[in-house]
C-alpha cells in the first residue's frame, strides 16, 4: 500500500484548517439574534380563532346521531368484492408457500 508524502499530507492538513478557519465565522454573519424573528404561526392561530368564533355563535348544537347499519352503507365488504376475494387468496397462497418452504428447507452438504 503506498503512503501519501509528507507534504501531501501538510497540504492536506492546512486545506482543511483552512476550510475550517473560513467556516467559523459564517454563522455569526447569518443574522441578527438578538431579536426573534415574528412568528407566523401565532398570526394563523390568531386570525384562525377570529374567523372560528363566528362560526361556532352561529353553529347549532349537534343533534346526536344514531349509528348507521353496515346494510344501509350500500357497499359490501371489501373481502366479498372480487379485489377483496383475490387478495384474500394470494395471502393465503403465500403463507402455504412459506409453511412448505420452511418443512422443506434443510441443508444438504457433502460434510454432513
Amino acid at each position: 500500500m503506498k503512503y501519501l508524502s509528507s507534504t501531501w499530507r501538510t497540504a492536506a492538513r492546512v486545506l482543511v484548517l483552512a476550510l475550517v478557519v473560513t467556516a467559523i465565522p459564517l454563522p455569526s454573519l447569518a443574522g441578527d439574534v438578538s431579536k426573534p424573528a415574528p412568528s407566523p404561526l401565532k398570526a394563523s392561530i390568531a386570525k384562525a380563532a377570529k374567523t372560528n368564533i363566528g362560526a361556532l355563535e352561529q353553529a347549532k348544537p349537534a343533534q346526536p346521531s344514531q349509528p348507521a347499519d353496515k346494510s344501509e352503507l350500500g357497499s359490501p365488504s371489501f373481502f366479498k368484492k372480487p379485489a377483496g376475494i383475490v387478495v384474500l387468496a394470494l395471502v393465503g397462497g403465500g403463507i402455504g408457500y412459506m409453511a412448505y418452504s420452511m418443512s422443506q428447507d434443510r441443508i444438504h452438504s457433502a460434510a454432513r
